[in-house]
């Protein structure tokens, strides 16, 4: 009974990073500054917290590229920037995951757009998920290399 009260404990004090930013209608230009905001896991196991740049529906996720490794558990760093890739197409279906080896669970932020001027952003291709969810998406590349 001790041991199943201690499992019992520890599932429910964990817990994961919440991303917060980018959000729905974010747009980012090539070579400058993509940035990414969530909130710190408290229960402080996300010390290693692994970011994806991500393209595809929501049951078919493509990782395009590895952004950065942070410490997801630091409430006082919980944003990150880099260079954004050049991509293509340029619609709003880039999206980033946050894994960790120290949980099973992984996490995303909503689709946002990459592009090379504001005034050449696309729809998403496809209108639904293929659940019927009613989520635009599409498949991207970074230009000059193959998803990972």
């Amino acid at each position: 009974l001790t041991v199943l009260l201690a499992a019992v404990s520890i599932t429910l004090i964990q817990a994961d990073p919440t991303p917060i930013a980018p959000g729905p209608g974010d747009v980012f230009i090539e070579s400058q500054s993509c940035s990414i905001a969530w909130s710190a896991d408290p229960s402080g196991m996300w010390t290693t917290m692994n970011i994806y740049l991500m393209t595809g529906d929501n049951y078919n996720m493509i990782k395009l590229a590895s952004v950065g490794t942070v410490n997801g558990a630091d409430p006082t760093k919980i944003t990150y920037s880099y260079p954004c890739p050049q991509v293509s197409p340029y619609a709003p279906i880039y999206f980033y995951e946050f894994s960790s080896p120290a949980s099973t669970n992984l996490t995303w932020t909503t689709r946002f757009t990459i592009t090379d001027l504001t005034s050449d952003i696309v729809p998403a291709p496809q209108p639904t998920q293929p659940g019927g969810a009613n989520i635009p998406w599409g498949i991207g590349t970074i230009i000059g290399t193959s998803a990972s």
